[in-house]
């Protein structure tokens, strides 16, 4: 029983492990180009410390709005699975969900503009040219994903 206990242990943290290391270089957080902002950009490392600095700080502005947003959308599940649920109530509760959405998306916009100040003009250049930009790419899980800027996974 023990044996196969430390199997099963060991093949979990080798499965955790391994998660790490498939997001290889340049995946999450700083790299080489500069976070990822921007295909070819090369940020200097006061524009990569202010970059790190606003997205902390919309990290932590947004982090009630955030869990706010998780759980009108886990009530909302909850009210979809209800038969005894009246459209009435899903309604209500479509319409509190969208407008913590639109809040959400207020709030990304404005980090995105600031974002947007700290690069120099002949790097937003750069950013048009390749398609890429503050906020463009499809960052997931709310710390970067590399390639985009969705704080919450959405945006």
């Amino acid at each position: 029983m023990k044996k196969i206990l430390g199997v099963i242990v060991a093949v979990l943290f080798i499965a955790a492990a391994s998660t790490v290391f498939a997001v290889g270089p340049g995946g999450y957080g700083p790299g080489p180009k500069g976070f990822g902002y921007g295909r070819g950009i090369d940020l200097s490392k006061e524009q990569m410390d202010k970059m790190w600095q606003i997205r902390e700080r919309f990290n932590t502005d947004t982090s009630s709005l955030r869990y706010e947003l998780f759980q009108k959308r886990g009530e909302l599940r909850t009210l979809y699975s209800d038969p005894k649920a009246s459209d009435a109530a899903i309604l209500a509760k479509e319409k509190e969900v969208d407008t913590l959405r639109q809040k959400m998306h207020d709030r990304m916009v404005r980090f995105k503009l600031e974002q947007r100040k700290v690069y120099t003009p002949e790097q937003l250049q750069k950013l048009a040219e390749s398609g890429y930009g503050p906020g463009f790419g499809g960052g997931r899980g709310g710390r970067g994903g590399g390639r985009g800027l969705g704080p919450c996974g959405r945006f």
